[in-house]
């Protein structure tokens, strides 16, 4: 398979983001079997990135993505194939008053080390962290610097595979007060209840197990003094993104809450519900669907994160399920 390709019948990626700002190009680097290297320049931003991908044992560099400036270079080697990227963060806003959302930093982790941060850790953070995958190619969108990045994901090179269909865990966004929560793996999002009025007082969801509907417990309090019921017309309707924004309910002060959320299906969108407030976040899946939420909570919903997997249908589900085998199933914090 050529290493521009989106999918075939023998690979298959999940596609997220991208994170940043709306201004430059849209680009593509594509789909390789992983990340061989890492090339940046960079100031008070990312002014550009360069990446070599391996394309079956082979090294294939891609084009620079970014303008010409950056007095600062980093050069990111992995030991491919058995040290693949796992996690990219960073910050994302305007470099000066009135402008445009840049990519400010950028810090990449790979299953065995770390590298970075590089550039100015300012404006609005994002961290995307899979596990039981890995990062296969970037996307974005660029101009003079590097405005927004985005990734493919695919499970990690393997030899053995024996299980049909596992998920990737997508880690949580919001605060660490609470306790952990995860719902576990179905086969889809039947529907969602949610108590919320300054903040998600709680969310409820509804899933599907073959065929059958499995309400899963409450996760947060019980305050809240509006509700709001999403009912998907599943399995043609299913859940592929959701976003939200999270910060203290009180002059920042307190844990960091989850402030608003919104859904997104396949076919429509749900929301916002609470309020607008703090640090914004964006999970949206394409080639997938949310098959499980996960988090934290205590008197009010903290943090919220996803499993996603494959969509269910069979045509779809057939050609690419030998991809998504013997993916995990555990999670680092963002």
């Amino acid at each position: 398979m050529d290493g521009k390709e989106r999918a075939s019948g023998k690979k298959k990626t999940i596609e997220v983001g991208p994170w940043g700002g709306n201004g430059g190009a849209d680009w593509d680097d594509g789909i390789y079997n992983g990340v061989r290297e890492i090339t940046l320049a960079y100031g008070l931003c990312i002014d550009s990135i360069t990446v070599v991908y391996d394309r079956n044992g082979k090294p294939v560099k891609a084009e620079t993505h970014g303008g010409r400036g950056g007095d600062q270079t980093a050069e990111i080697k992995l030991q491919y194939p058995d040290e693949f990227l796992v996690s990219v963060s960073g910050h994302y806003c305007p470099m000066v008053y009135g402008g445009g959302p840049i990519i400010r930093s950028l810090k990449f982790q790979s299953n065995r080390r770390t590298f970075g941060p590089y550039g100015i850790e300012e404006g609005t953070p994002f961290t995307f962290t899979v596990d039981g995958g890995q990062i296969v190619g970037l996307k974005g969108r660029d101009g003079w610097y590097l405005d927004a990045i985005g990734f493919h994901v695919s499970p990690p090179p393997t030899k053995n595979s024996q299980s049909i269909q596992k998920t990737i865990v997508i880690e949580p966004w919001g605060g660490n007060g609470g306790a952990d929560w995860d719902d576990g793996i179905y086969n889809g999002v039947r529907e969602i209840k949610i108590a919320y009025c300054l903040c998600i007082d709680s969310i409820t969801a509804v899933y599907d197990r073959n065929d059958k509907p499995v309400k899963a417990e409450t996760h947060g309090g019980r305050g809240g003094n509006q509700t709001a019921e999403i009912k998907l017309q599943y399995p043609d309707e299913f859940l592929v993104g959701v976003s939200g924004h999270y910060c203290p309910m009180m002059f920042g002060i307190g844990p960091r809450l989850i402030r608003s959320l919104k859904f997104q299906s396949n076919r429509r969108t749900f929301g916002p519900y609470g309020i607008e407030e703090g640090t914004p976040f964006t999970f949206t899946v394409d080639g997938g669907k949310i098959v499980g939420l996960k988090g934290r909570d205590g008197w009010y919903l903290d943090a919220i994160g996803f499993h996603v997997s494959p969509p269910q249908t069979k045509k779809l589900f057939q050609s690419i399920q030998k991809s998504f085998r013997r993916l995990g199933s555990s999670v680092s914090k963002p």
